[in-house]
């Protein structure tokens, strides 16, 4: 019998890094009590669904089955909603976050009827006086929570919430697939950035990808970080100058274990 939700592999280190850190064990609380406690969660009215998730996640050791029964959440959802690993990067035409303007900061023009006069002219004023690191680029963009639900039987599918309307920098990184690592073992290897760029700037969504960017036909990995526009309007110059920082010291160290033929710069 298969799993439900497909472990993913190589997470130890992530964990144990957790499991250190007595803030990090608190948001993963808070984040799985709130949805556990959330009035407004149905609780599953179908008796013979219930007992099959219950075998079925007893049987398979499938914890994420368990929970996205319990709260609507896998593992790794409550790790990204806790804000302590990154959330998933499908590239500029993905669904989460989706981009709302080109490399130039022009918007695309499906998508001039749903932004604000005044969202795009705090946009146009960070580009404007933001300067760019190298292989970076800004965008105006929309970023989800991605969140699954059980439909009939034991079928999952998977819809969007809270959008965070905000300004993303997106980096270019070094290809870790070409280092033979899996997205897990990436997502370890920028632990400690992340964990920095969320003290910096606490609700600052973080995306990454492997290899969600192409160059001249090299392939290369992308750091993203949303800032949203109500949250960070007066001091947003001053958070992606910090985001900067941190992102390029990352980058520097990946270069150094990757070799400088591992992204141009």
């Amino acid at each position: 019998m298969s799993l439900v939700l497909p472990r993913e592999e190589e997470v130890e280190n992530i964990f144990s890094r957790i499991l250190s850190s007595e803030a990090a064990c608190e948001r993963l609380s808070e984040t799985f009590y709130d949805h556990l406690l959330d009035d407004n969660r149905n609780a599953d009215p179908d008796p013979h669904h219930l007992a099959e998730v219950l075998f079925t996640a007893y049987q398979n050791g499938d914890v994420s089955a368990i929970l996205l029964e319990l709260c609507n959440r896998s593992m790794f959802d409550l790790l990204k909603e806790s804000y302590l690993i990154p959330k998933r990067f499908h590239g500029k035409a993905g669904e989460n976050p989706v981009l709302l303007t080109n490399e130039d900061g022009m918007l695309l023009e499906n998508n001039k009827d749903i932004v604000s006069k005044h969202e795009y002219k705090k946009f146009c004023e960070i580009y404007k006086f933001h300067s760019a690191a190298p292989r970076s680029r800004l965008y105006l963009a929309d970023g989800y929570d991605l969140v699954r639900y059980y439909t009939e039987g034991m079928d999952i599918t998977e819809r969007k919430e809270n959008k965070k309307r905000g300004i993303l920098i997106l980096y270019a990184l070094p290809d870790t697939k070409k280092l033979h690592l899996t997205e897990a073992q990436a997502y370890d290897v920028v632990w400690t950035t992340f964990q920095e760029i969320q003290k910096a700037a606490y609700s600052a969504v973080v995306y990454y990808g492997q290899e969600t960017g192409e160059n001249n036909g090299k392939s290369f990995d992308e750091l993203g970080v949303l800032l949203p526009i109500h949250q960070f309007e007066n001091k947003m110059l001053q958070h992606l100058e910090m985001i900067d920082g941190l992102v390029l010291a990352c980058r520097e160290r990946m270069i150094k274990i990757a070799g400088a033929e591992s992204l141009d710069l």
